[in-house]
């Protein structure tokens, strides 16, 4: 590395020393490199692109505690995307009933204000890109295959590049040990299907390793900076949780069927099991936590408004996707998975935003 220690300061205050840092240009080439076999794998199985959307009259509510940015547009209050999984549903459809297979997909750019305390996660960003895709007549599961081939390619692809990748883990080998993360020396391809784990499996396994090693919460709460919270099988898996989840396993893997109410409206519920959403995440191994969320989704109109009324929505913020829904509403599963978090993953970097050569890190002004 030819200037000195990159760090979220410089960023705001010396960004062209970064920018041209050809250190930093070798990681926002292998960002060009993971863009571009991630195109390869959906195009060449039959996905087609479509331009993102970047506002509109809704957006995905179920953002775990960050904010939704608001813009007047023409008088009316229109929302920033922090996630186009509503409009997924509407193209896979329409699709669909063209005559093509139902797949697509979109580099989507989301803006979520974060909460500040989340700067320390080391994987979350307040404007970032995640890859959307979705796909007609399938479920999770078929989601997840998806999923699983996605990055199973990426892998493959960017092991082309290990030897420009090794100055990037070299550089950061330290800084990216004392973060809680393995230390990358090659590119592992990871072999299909992921392990997969249900949600309940996952806690009991948390909860089984904490009971074994104690100081891991002592030594979380140092990592970052506050007391972990309240791990238990009813609610979502904080990222804490994740980050030693990920910690322990050493190939990619899923976590599945989430309890009702950890989820958005939209995340289909089991017709045979009450409660359990039909929804994943997608991890990725050595600490770097989650890669990936989707589910099947709601498309039955009288279950998702029921869904809606359940959470507390205002139905008539989704007049347009409630009217959709009625009349031409399809099974569909898809999932986003963050394209940044997969930089992060195949460079071995220690935080997110250094992905990213303007990065928006949550709670600091940048250029």
């Amino acid at each position: 590395m030819t200037g000195k220690k990159i760090s979220p300061k410089n960023f705001a205050d010396d960004t062209f020393s970064v920018l041209s840092d050809p250190l930093m240009q070798k990681v926002y080439t292998a960002y060009d490199n993971v863009s571009a076999s991630m195109r390869e794998y959906l195009n060449g199985d039959g996905f087609l692109e479509y331009k993102s959307i970047l506002m509109g009259p809704v957006t995905d509510p179920g953002i775990r505690g960050s904010k939704q940015v608001t813009v007047d547009y023409y008088g009316y209050e229109y929302k920033m995307m922090s996630s186009a999984i509503l409009y997924k549903q509407l193209l896979t459809a329409a699709r669909k009933k063209a005559g093509g297979e139902g797949k697509i997909y979109f580099f989507a750019d989301n803006i979520r204000l974060e909460p500040t305390e989340t700067a320390n996660t080391d994987r979350h960003l307040a404007e970032f890109i995640q890859v959307d895709i979705e796909l007609a007549d399938t479920d999770h599961h078929g989601a997840m295959s998806v999923a699983e081939g996605l990055l199973t390619h990426v892998c493959r692809s960017m092991k082309r590049h290990e030897k420009e990748l090794s100055e990037i883990w070299d550089a950061f080998s330290e800084e990216s040990g004392a973060r809680g993360l393995e230390k990358r020396t090659e590119i592992r391809v990871p072999k299909t299907p992921f392990k997969r784990y249900t949600h309940k499996e996952a806690v009991d396994e948390l909860l089984s390793y904490i009971d074994s090693n104690p100081e891991t919460l002592k030594e979380m709460e140092q990592r970052f900076g506050f007391k972990p919270k309240e791990l238990n099988h009813k609610t979502e898996i904080h990222w804490e949780y994740e980050w030693l989840l990920s910690r322990i396993n050493k190939d990619p893997f899923f976590v599945y069927d989430y309890p009702k109410g950890s989820r958005g409206f939209y995340d289909r519920e089991y017709d045979d099991k009450k409660g359990v959403l039909m929804d994943f995440d997608m991890l990725f191994p050595g600490g770097y936590g989650e890669a990936a969320s989707g589910a099947a989704r709601e498309y039955e109109h009288s279950r998702i408004i029921a869904r809606m009324k359940e959470t507390g929505e205002k139905l008539d913020k989704y007049r347009w996707y409630l009217e959709f829904l009625k009349s031409h509403g399809i099974k569909t599963a898809g999932f986003g998975i963050g394209l940044e978090r997969t930089v992060r993953y195949i460079c071995g970097l220690p935080s997110i935003y250094m992905a990213l050569p303007c990065p928006r890190i949550p709670g600091l002004l940048s250029p």
